[in-house]
């Protein structure tokens, strides 16, 4: 009998040794992170401490990136680290150059310069957006910007932003407004459009039954389903519209659906130590 138990015990060992030996051979590896920020730098940055806290909540967003790449061995991260910046007619900003300087491509850096790479950006980052913040405070009223043309630009780059293989995150800077100077080139299809304007038409304190009985809403693209979306800075424009920044969460988050995204979260305009906080714990 104690041989038998032996045996019985023995085997049962052996088989749980084996399971665990095989199920750490499937185990999965961690996903690298994939870390982009677009920027709208229309005429809301206008507004007092706006770019402050556009470029607070870019630092907060890189110090994630780094911290995430050196949790383990920098020299093995494949960790990315972009921001991305709108195009804006008439603008005189260098688009290309600030997007060159504020990105980091750990799987595309030397093993041997990885680590410094890593602290150079880090290092370089408050003065990089401080230049950029001189060039693109261009002008002084709001008739200076032309706007920036979200939808397209989502249109056109969206699926781009999200790396196969990797764990993508994209924070938009935004007040959440799709308008332009000029609305020659809006597209519409029935009740969707590539424009906000349609928020002039839902006054009424029942605008969210109204929107979605007439399909109220903007027209969806093609987005990666698994990227995780953070929009940031929602605020309303119109004072005598208290209602004006629950429209704009709710039609953002109607169109991020519809455009094949199932995770997005939105942190209102505020102070930058809540924005701040919020966006850490979005990350979370």
């Amino acid at each position: 009998m104690k041989n038998f138990l032996y045996t019985l015990s023995l085997s049962l060992m052996t088989s749980f040794l084996l399971t665990s030996c095989k199920e750490e051979k499937t185990k999965e590896k961690p996903k690298p992170s994939n870390y982009t920020v677009i920027i709208d730098l229309s005429d809301r940055i206008l507004l007092p401490e706006q770019l402050d806290k556009d470029f607070y909540l870019i630092d907060k967003y890189f110090k994630i990136f780094e911290e995430n790449s050196r949790r383990n061995l920098v020299l093995t991260s494949k960790n990315r680290f972009s921001v991305k910046i709108i195009p804006q007619k008439n603008s005189p900003l260098n688009v290309e150059h600030y997007e060159d300087m504020l990105q980091l491509y750990l799987d595309e850096t030397d093993v041997k310069n990885k680590n410094k790479s890593l602290l150079t950006l880090s290092q370089s980052l408050p003065k990089i957006l401080k230049a950029l913040k001189k060039e693109a405070l261009f002008g002084k009223v709001s008739n200076a910007y032309f706007g920036v043309d979200i939808w397209a630009y989502l249109h056109d780059n969206g699926l781009e932003l999200s790396k196969n293989g990797y764990d993508n995150t994209v924070l938009v800077l935004t007040d959440g407004y799709f308008d332009f100077e000029s609305q020659t080139h809006v597209i519409q299809n029935k009740k969707q459009y590539t424009s906000t304007r349609f928020l002039n038409e839902l006054t009424a304190t029942d605008w969210k039954q109204i929107s979605e009985l007439k399909e109220y809403g903007l027209l969806p693209i093609k987005l990666e389903k698994n990227t995780n979306w953070i929009i940031a800075g929602l605020s309303g424009k119109k004072a005598s519209d208290i209602l004006q920044t629950e429209k704009i969460t709710y039609f953002w988050k109607k169109w991020l659906t519809q455009s094949g995204v199932i995770t997005s979260q939105f942190i209102l305009n505020g102070s930058k130590t809540d924005m701040g906080s919020n966006l850490l714990e979005q990350l979370r």
